[in-house]
């Protein structure tokens, strides 16, 4: 199966971590047989408002002209709003079958009913599929759309690795309770904060470990100076996979406290592939996943789920015991290996069918 590869968003040796799922989903693509045999992409964040137009204007030129090399069976698309004009043009110079893998930020950052919004939605009926990283995004953009008969295709955010993370649970030594995540507005880390001073102001004897980086990594480390519980907390920054995998291993509850409506929320999972029980606002992606008191907890305020890691604690062993292996059970699910089958399986379907 032979791809040919539009992405605004694509990592290099300066910026390894920009547009780093679109590089793990072609490679995931390639280990399964598909053969990119063009990727027009944009590589690493531009610093100026100067260069990223220059570097608009070449990524459009390649892709028009692009349209003329015409050696790929399906054109996939990354990102449908830096990409319409694009997918308008290859639709009227060929005639293969168009995926489009949507993001978050394709929804959420333009309103209902504008003409950008209406531009998009001609678009997506040029497509043959749609990739989305969720149940709940899915149902996002048929809400979204809901008078296009689209085919969506579930691949979320290139899984699991599950080689990585996996229990050990021998490394659970006392009573950790994990947040990881970028500290930005909206993430939650004021909430989960909140949560552990709460805790331990019940008399529950644990330990905090948060990990990420963000915008407001400053802001959190002045808080932790004056935190009551300063020396409980142990702050880690910016982690690699084998990192994270140390944390959840070494931890049993994971709090997901986002404001945001995430579209997957891929941290939960990878806490859950270690068996980690989560604690997760009640929004977006994780809803999708995590099946309230049985595999983990949804809430809705820091109150709520305070009361239901009290209520979890309180359990028997093989209660919780229960509870963790469901959470394992579910993660299994969005094996890395697993989910990229089925993601190759079903481009290779729609290839042969148009």
């Amino acid at each position: 199966m032979k791809i040919k590869l539009l992405s605004n968003m694509y990592p290099s040796k300066q910026d390894p971590l920009f547009g780093i799922f679109v590089k793990k989903t072609v490679l995931a693509l390639e280990e399964n047989g598909a053969v990119f045999t063009q990727k027009i992409v944009i590589k690493g964040k531009r610093s100026s408002s100067l260069q990223k137009l220059i570097t608009y204007i070449q990524y459009y030129i390649k892709a028009v002209f692009g349209v003329f090399y015409n050696r790929h069976e399906m054109l996939y698309v990354h990102f449908l709003t830096h990409n319409l004009p694009l997918i308008y043009w290859y639709s009227l110079f060929q005639n293969k079958p168009i995926i489009i893998n949507l993001h978050g930020s394709d929804i959420s950052t333009v309103q209902p009913n504008t003409s950008l919004d209406k531009l998009q939605e001609k678009a997506l009926q040029k497509a043959n599929a749609v990739v989305v990283p969720s149940l709940y995004f899915k149902t996002v953009v048929q809400k979204r759309y809901p008078n296009i008969d689209l085919s969506f295709y579930i691949y979320p955010s290139g899984g699991i690795d599950t080689a990585v993370f996996k229990p050990e649970i021998s490394k659970r030594k006392e009573l950790n309770i994990a947040f990881v995540s970028r500290i930005d507005k909206g993430k939650g880390w004021r909430d989960f904060l909140s949560i552990f001073t709460a805790l331990q102001e019940n008399g529950i004897q644990a330990r905090a470990i948060m990990a990420g980086d963000g915008a407001e990594k400053e802001i959190l480390l002045a808080s932790l100076k004056k935190h009551p519980y300063k020396e409980l907390i142990q702050y880690k920054g910016f982690q690699s996979k084998q990192e994270l995998a140390e944390i959840y291993q070494t931890s049993e509850l994971f709090i997901f406290p986002t404001q945001l409506l995430e579209s997957l929320g891929l941290v939960g999972l990878e806490a859950m592939a270690c068996k980690n029980v989560i604690f997760a606002r009640n929004i977006g992606g994780p809803t999708g996943y995590v099946q309230n008191a049985k595999n983990g907890f949804l809430f809705k305020t820091v109150e709520e789920a305070v009361q239901q890691i009290k209520n979890y604690l309180a359990l028997p062993q093989e209660s919780k015991q229960a509870m963790q292996n469901k959470a394992l059970a579910t993660a299994k699910a969005y094996d890395t290996q697993q989910v990229a089958a089925n993601l190759y399986t079903n481009f290779k379907k729609l290839c042969s069918t148009s």
